[in-house]
This record gives structure tokens, C-alpha cells and sequence, in this order.
């Protein structure tokens, strides 16, 4: 759609020389200034500060009035120059003077200043809600009304290199109050807008955002968000990575009391400017290290992502940050589950059993490859470097691990014990008989010195005290497989019968069994606000238990059939495997929506994170 000729507004010649001015001295400068323009002290509110590429001429809105009041001046977009090594004085910018205008946003490549304004689009314009205009910096006589604007308001336009335009909206069909959109490029124009996806929008609201010039990152405000520190406004961070946006993070080494909102960045992304306002005071903006914060947020986004791989026999770290694999360890065949991490040492140990390889994504499961291989992998996580790589004579199908000290317990399933090994020299020093068919799955409850092993025969727990070798087989149902020791309880997935068991490790008593939870409640994640996730393989989908009075609180449905699950320790996201697509899913725990996929190596099953420190 091309912008409509009859909405272009004629401006004067006075107007237009100041405008072709700047544009020839935004193209020939070549010095970026060091410090903000000076802005005028007799105006009360500054907002939404924006540069020139070559940083020579910003631009920003001021008003008279309190913040939040309906009585305030109207809004206007400002402007200075630096010119040998000052700001000049700042001016109503040319086309800024009869109407609201807001959000001003100057394009990458310094020919267009976007903007949104309460003026009419044309002579039977009765709609006083901001709409999207643009101002031409290098054309004479070009004020234009864009054409993807709604019946309801628009705010804060970006345009980053492609050409690609992002705002907000409050129009109809969002997922909230107000929600971000971008539009194409269409050549001079913009096709029709499409929503954001879950990573950014929510039922509460959306409203101002900045965009990287290569489209790989956003910055933008939030309201009414549990996470925020001001329900009015909270900054929040987000950036691509090859399987797709990372879960919005909020900015709380900014976010205040106040309303944070309309993030800039100067032309060398180093420097971050936002408007800081108060209810009933006054916008001021703020600057920030950028370059630094950016960094920070990354690393607390998650710590390295450890993934075994069954089919392609390794463990591979996943940098979430990134969304990319960085190292890959190879395993003894057919490694399904990875111990706790341990003063920086994993544990992965080789099934022997695993489905036939696929180098692509497959709709059904493959058939499985037997091998007689029983090899224990010790994996130091801070570097990558194998530790220890021996077979476990005697010991078939070695399917679970856990670290305690330099003691490694190791299932074995055919023996029907659990092998204790030194794991300084990998030599066996001892077992524990389970007295059940196919130990499988193993957890530690600390407190109690209790180590769990699920028994898929006969639906069964054993329980043994590892410092005095008392042994306690409690009864379960039918399947018993997944299990996680969490809060002083031991929690069983009995995956035939489709229920959950609580059991307390001190008592060795069921505490609750929970019906009808799923089909095929595998395995388990320990989830925020008093709830235990639970992945169901054959109903394909995750289901949130409480953790207190132990009933379902929560199912979401999932695309594809999951075979294990890790939650975030600090916020609502959850890591699943997706073993026929050979990825790892980023689930958003709050929206039920998958962020991203990640792909990992073939047949992806057990998760930990790498750092037993920070997480």
C-alpha cells in the first residue's frame, strides 16, 4: 500500500530549509557527542529521547503539567543540533507545533523521523486517538499519515534496517491492553501489521518499545505484569537467538517505583535513555550503560543448559543466551539421564539401548538399537573436560546416576542394584540391592540421606539411607518411573497407571497419591509458587500439581511428546525434550506458549543445568 497522496500535508519554505539544514549536517558530521542536548528547564516533562545516526541532532517531547494529569500542556517534539561541540538551543522541531505529538523515532538511515500525533488525517477527521505520521529529513514537503494505523491508538513507531516498522497498539485482536506489532516493508509503504508473539505480548500491556537496527533486539515497557516493579511500567529485554526470541526478562537494575518507559539508544548502542515518571510528578530522562547492562542481562538469563542425547551419544551445553549448542562430549552409547550436578561434575552413563539415529525430525518413534555397553562418563562442566571414561563391569543398562561427595550411585537395571562407584578412579566400591525389577530413575533427599530409585516392574520406590544401608521398598502403582526429591518429599511418576505418588523419605509412607493426572507422567520439574511440573509423554502435554494440598492446578498442551522437563530456578519457564524433533523447547509457564526451539543433537532425554552454584 502506498502512503496516501491526499493525507500529505504541505509545510512552509521556512520549515523546509530548517529540515534540509539538518539533514545535510546529520549526512556530513562526523563527531558524536559525548553528553545529552541541555534540555529546557521551563518545560516540566522530557520524554523518549532520539538521535540522528551520526548522533548530530536529537529529538524528544516536552510538556508542561504533572505526569498522569489531564490538565498538562500539549506535547511537543523538540530538537537541537550539536554543532563544535555544543547543543544549540532546542526548538519546536518544524512540523511540532499545533498538535499533540509524541514518540518521535528517527530512522537508521536518517531520512524519515516517525512519530505519532492527535492530528486529523484529513478535513472530516473526527478521531482524536495518536496516529503514526512520518516527517521526511531529505524531501521537501512530506508530512505523512501512514496508512496501517487503527480506529484506536498507536504508539511509538521504529523502523530499523530492513525497513521493518514496529509500534504499538491498543486496536482490537491483541492479547492485552495494548500489544506490539511490527509491519513489513512494502516498498515505500508497509504491508499489513502482524502481532508479536509470546515472548513480548500478554493480557496486560505493551506499549513503547526500541528495536535494534538489525532486528535482534527489543527493549520495551510493560504494565501489569506479576514481575514488575511498577504496575504502570517496568522496562523489559528480549533478543533473537536461532530458535527464536528469548522470554522477555525484566530490566530491574533500572525498573523503579515509577513508570519506566521509552527506551532510546544512542547511534553507537552504548548509552540507553529512558523516561523515568512518576504518578502526579514529573518525566525525566535517564541514562544508562547499555553496553554493560546488556552484558549483565544475558548472563542472568539462564546458566548453560546441559542436554543427554540418547542417539547421538553425547552430552551436549546449550548457551540459552544464544540459543546455540557450544560443546558436545561424547558418552558411552544410548545415554538417557544425567546426574545432579556436583561440584561442577555431571555424570552421564551410556543405557545402551536408544533409538535408531535421525538426522532429521520423525512423526513416529524409531525403532530401538541394543548394545552391550554399561560406560560411565565424568564430565567436569565449568570446561568441558571428561574427568573420568570407564565401563561399569557387571552392570547392564546403567540407566540413572546421582554425586554425592566422590561417591556416583548408578542403576542397575538387569542386577536389579545400584552400583556405588569412587569417582576418583572409577573403581566400584560397593552396592545397594533394590530388590525390584528395573530400577530406573534416581533422586536424593538431603536431608534425610535418602536415595530413591523408581522401579518400572513392579511400581515401586526403594528407599535407602546411603550412610547406613537401610533399604525400604514402598509399594506404588503401575509404570513407577519419574522421580524428583524436592522440599523434603520424594515425588513418583507412575506412568502405566497415570498417577503421581508423594512419598516422605523419614516415614517411608505415601503421603498422597494423585489420579488421573496425565498418560505417561514420565518426569518431574520443581516449579515456583508452591507447584511441581509434571511432563506427559502420551498425552503431550504439562501439567502443574500443588505442591501443598496436591491437586491440578494447570495443563497446557504440547505440540510434540515430551520425555523430560527442567525448570527455571528463578522465573515461569520451563525446558523440554522433544526427542522425534531432535530439539529442546522453551515453554513460558505463565502464557502456555512455546518460545523457542532449540535444536540439540538426536534424541534429546535428560536436563541439568551446568553450574551446581548459581542454580
Amino acid at each position: 500500500m502506498a502512503p496516501k497522496k491526499n493525507l500529505t500535508r504541505a509545510l512552509s519554505w521556512l520549515h523546509i530549509s530548517l529540515v534540509v539544514t539538518f539533514a545535510l549536517a546529520m549526512m556530513s558530521r562526523t563527531s558524536i557527542a559525548q553528553e545529552p542536548p541541555t534540555f529546557d528547564a521551563t518545560l516540566d516533562n522530557q520524554l523518549g529521547l532520539t538521535f540522528s545516526p551520526d548522533g548530530s541532532t536529537a529529538f524528544w517531547v516536552a510538556w508542561n503539567g504533572a505526569w498522569g494529569s489531564k490538565t498538562a500542556s500539549q506535547r511537543i517534539i523538540y530538537m537541537s543540533r550539536y554543532e563544535q561541540g555544543n547543543w544549540s538551543t532546542p526548538t519546536p522541531a518544524p512540523f511540532s507545533r499545533e498538535f499533540h505529538d509524541d514518540d518521535p523515532f528517527v530512522s537508521p538511515d536518517g531520512k524519515w523521523l516517525y512519530f505519532v500525533s492527535k492530528r486529523p488525517a484529513s478535513r472530516d477527521d473526527k478521531k482524536l486517538d495518536p496516529d503514526i505520521w512520518r516527517f521526511s529529513l531529505i524531501e521537501e514537503n512530506r508530512l505523512e499519515h501512514l496508512p496501517i494505523n487503527s480506529e484506536s491508538a498507536e504508539y511509538s513507531p521504529v523502523v530499523t534496517k530492513s525497513g521493518t516498522l514496529y509500534f504499538a497498539s491498543a486496536k482490537d485482536g491483541g492479547m492485552g491492553e495494548g500489544d506490539l506489532y511490527r509491519a513489513l516493508p512494502d516498498g515505500d509503504s508497509f504491508r499489513t501489521p502482524e502481532l508479536l508473539g509470546p515472548a513480548f505480548n500478554t493480557p496486560g500491556g505493551e506499549w513503547n518499545l526500541w528495536v535494534s537496527a538489525d532486528d535482534n533486539e527489543i527493549i520495551f515497557e510493560a504494565s501489569s505484569r506479576p514481575t514488575n516493579v511498577s504496575m504502570p511500567g517496568d522496562l523489559y529485554y528480549s533478543w533473537r537467538t536461532p530458535g527464536g526470541w528469548t522470554s522477555a526478562i525484566p530490566i530491574n537494575q533500572l525498573n523503579s517505583a515509577d513508570s519506566d518507559l521509552m527506551p532510546r539508544l544512542r547511534p553507537n548502542g552504548e548509552i540507553l535513555y529512558y523516561t523515568s515518571a512518576p504518578i502526579g510528578g514529573h518525566a525525566r530522562i535517564v541514562t544508562a550503560n547499555w553496553a554493560q547492562l546488556r552484558e549483565q542481562l544475558r548472563f542472568a538469563y539462564a546458566p548453560t543448559l546441559l542436554v543427554a542425547n540418547r542417539s547421538s551419544h553425547e552430552v551436549t551445553f546449550v548457551d540459552l543466551s544464544r540459543g546455540e549448542v557450544v560443546a558436545r562430549v561424547a558418552t558411552g552409547e544410548g545415554p538417557h539421564l544425567l546426574s545432579n550436578v556436583n561440584d561442577d561434575r555431571v555424570l552421564a552413563t551410556g543405557y545402551g539401548e536408544f533409538p535408531r539415529p535421525h538426522a532429521n525430525p520423525v512423526a513416529n518413534r524409531p525403532p530401538f538399537v541394543s548394545t552391550s555397553n554399561s560406560r560411565a562418563t565424568l564430565i567436569r562442566t565449568s570446561d568441558q573436560s571428561v574427568l573420568l571414561d570407564r565401563v561399569i563391569e557387571g552392570c547392564a543398562k546403567p540407566h540413572a546416576s546421582w554425586i554425592v561427595g566422590q561417591r556416583g550411585y548408578v542403576t542397575c537395571e538387569e542386577e536389579k542394584h545400584i552400583r556405588i562407584l569412587d569417582l576418583r578412579n572409577g573403581q566400584t566400591i560397593g552396592q545397594f540391592e533394590t530388590l525390584q525389577d528395573g530400577s530406573h530413575v534416581l533422586s536424593f533427599d538431603p536431608e534425610s540421606r535418602t536415595l530413591a530409585s523408581s522401579n518400572t516392574g513392579p511400581g515401586s520406590a526403594t528407599l535407602i539411607n546411603i550412610d547406613s544401608g537401610t533399604t525400604t521398598v514402598v509399594k506404588l502403582a503401575a509404570g513407577s518411573e519419574g522421580a524428583l526429591a524436592i522440599d523434603g518429599r520424594i515425588w513418583i511418576g507412575n506412568a502405566i497407571d497415570g498417577s503421581v505418588s508423594v512419598v516422605d523419605p523419614n516415614t517411608q509412607a505415601v503421603i498422597h497419591h494423585i489420579k488421573s493426572v496425565c498418560q505417561f507422567p514420565i518426569a518431574f520439574g520443581g516449579g515456583r509458587q508452591q507447584q511441581i511440573w509434571v511432563a506427559c509423554f502420551a498425552s503431550a502435554e504439562l501439567v502443574a500439581i500443588d505442591s501443598e494440598i496436591f491437586v491440578i492446578r494447570r495443563r497446557i498442551k504440547l505440540d510434540e511428546q515430551p520425555l523430560n522437563i527442567l525448570t527455571h530456578p528463578d522465573r515461569d519457564l520451563a525446558y523440554v525434550s522433544f526427542p522425534r524433533r531432535n530439539a529442546i523447547g522453551e515453554i513460558d509457564l505463565g502464557s502456555g506458549r512455546e518460545l523457542r526451539r532449540l535444536e540439540v543433537g538426536i534424541e534429546p532425554d535428560g536436563l541439568r543445568w551446568a553450574s551446581s552454584q548459581r542454580w
